[in-house]
């Protein structure tokens, strides 16, 4: 099953999700930050990371997202990271919302951890235990998806 994992991240906190996502499943097409260098085409799942800006998705996802070819994507999977720590909240709910309007199938479950803030907040975040449930979720979502 073709599989991509895509993401936004400024500090790194979501791209090491994303890698961790992408390093479980065997047949990950790429794993890379958005926008791609050329956009997903015939993929069966796409794991798309978002951090979380101020209670929303970066706007580089937004608008990824608005040219998104749906032709091209059948099934998504969102992640994210917070430095609030809150970031199953707007921002992932924004980036399911963006993507069901687009008319693409989104699993319900989603992952989410706290990421470093600034030099003192959620330090060692992501840890050892994040990377190790975001490939759990990794496994999780890709044995649930139907081709």
């Amino acid at each position: 099953m073709k599989t991509w994992v895509l993401y936004y991240s400024k500090s790194g906190n979501t791209k090491k999700i994303a890698d961790a996502i992408a390093e479980e499943l065997e047949d990950v097409q790429k794993s890379e930050q958005i926008p791609p260098a050329y956009p997903p085409e015939n993929v069966a799942l796409l794991f798309l990371g978002t951090a979380e800006y101020a209670g929303k998705p970066d706007p580089k996802m937004i608008e990824f997202i608005r040219t998104l070819n749906t032709n091209r994507v059948k099934n998504a999977a969102v992640f994210g990271t917070s430095g609030a720590g809150n970031a199953e909240g707007k921002a992932i709910a924004a980036v399911k919302a963006l993507l069901k309007e687009k008319g693409i199938n989104v699993v319900e479950e989603s992952f989410a951890c706290k990421g470093k803030n600034f030099i003192f907040f959620n330090r060692n975040k992501p840890d050892a235990n994040d990377l190790k449930a975001a490939r759990e979720y990794a496994r999780k979502v890709y044995g649930s998806i139907k081709v």
